[in-house]
């Protein structure tokens, strides 16, 4: 029995290493993961749920994330030796800039979304957040809030001691998206450019980003901050009973945080499932539950009941289309005119839109 004991001993080392060989084999041939290179604009806190469970979902796809604020992304794409996969910015009307210059590539297949918030099949707005004015509850115990831009320019005017220094809102010189804002705000009438000659009287202070605005805000340094992202100052304001935010009522501006599949792509099959991801039902539900963002998609009236259910106020909703008619004010030399008329306005001197 020796040499049969001998021989299958043999015989199972045989197909141990046969398996083995097959094995490497067939790991060898494996495809490595996916890598899509993400360039945003946006809190990678926000967008953390949303990866992590992309990924967990594409075990086959990994995602590596860049944030950059608005204006940064912008300059950082047009100044790219080797462009990422997919581009996310809150800055609408660079985003439009840049598929227009051709730098984005169709997606197929993307679910059903509000034509206000997609363009060529190429852009696809992700998310409507409006832009809101944030106050600190104490400043405001005892007086009025405002409740339109008139209200709130003739409450400056007229309280210069209460307002001097103490009012926030967005540095449009440096933030593509504080830009945005100010540039629809101005395409609504001279209340606009009111209200601005107003905060230039009570020495606003200008900010990057809204989460500086609300830290300041929370300290007392300042009594209010406007055209501020409600989403993200939502969250902040849950958490502190300092803080409070308010959506005025002739009208609140909403945007789409956006995002596209770069041509240049090299990832485009794994770069549309994220984008088809980010609208699916999964992923809007993510936003809404799991992030600071709020969703494209809901059940209420085109989001009108979803947003008077989380702001203070009751007000007529604008959403920014994403559309050529927003290049108009990239202009070079209209953008000059527009940003030497703000700074006028801001530091005292005669000046307008």
């Amino acid at each position: 029995m020796r040499p049969f004991a001998i021989l299958g001993v043999f015989v199972g080392l045989a197909v141990l290493a046969t398996a083995a060989f097959f094995s490497y084999r067939s790991g060898a041939n494996a495809p490595e993961p996916t890598t899509i290179d993400v360039w945003s604009a946006t809190d990678r806190s926000a967008m953390w749920a949303i990866l992590e469970e992309f990924e967990a979902a594409h075990p086959d796809i990994s995602i590596r994330y860049t944030e950059y604020n608005t204006s940064e992304l912008h300059a950082a794409v047009l100044e790219a030796d080797e462009m990422p996969d997919v581009i996310i910015s809150s800055a609408m009307d660079l985003q439009v800039e840049l598929v227009n210059r051709g730098y984005a590539s169709p997606v197929a297949d993307v679910p059903a979304t509000p034509e206000w918030a997609r363009w060529r099949e190429e852009l696809f707005g992700f998310t409507q957040e409006p832009v809101a004015l944030l106050y600190n509850r104490e400043a405001f115990a005892d007086r009025d809030l405002p409740t339109t831009r008139s209200e709130l320019a003739g409450m400056m005017r007229d309280e210069p001691s209460f307002f001097d220094g103490r009012v926030g809102t967005y540095d449009v010189s440096l933030s593509g998206v504080g830009y945005m804002f100010a540039t629809q705000d101005a395409q609504r009438g001279f209340q606009a450019s009111r209200l601005v000659e107003s905060m230039g009287r009570a020495r606003a202070r200008t900010y990057c980003c809204t989460a500086d605005m609300v830290d300041e805000l929370a300290n007392g340094g300042l009594v209010l901050a406007y055209n501020a992202i409600g989403s993200y100052a939502l969250e902040r304001v849950r958490a502190d009973p300092r803080l409070g935010i308010l959506l005025l009522s002739d009208y609140a501006l909403v945007f789409t945080r956006s995002a596209f599949v770069t041509r240049a792509s090299d990832a485009k099959a794994a770069s549309g499932e994220f984008i088809r991801y980010l609208l699916s039902p999964e992923g809007q539900d993510l936003i809404e539950t799991r992030s600071s963002l709020f969703p494209l998609l809901t059940e209420e009236d085109g989001g009108q009941s979803f947003f008077e259910s989380r702001f203070e106020g009751s007000t007529s909703l604008l959403p920014i289309r994403l559309r050529p008619s927003l290049l108009t004010w990239l202009d070079e030399s209209k953008k000059q005119k527009f940003l030497r008329d703000w700074r006028a306005s801001m530091t005292g001197r005669t000046g307008g839109y």
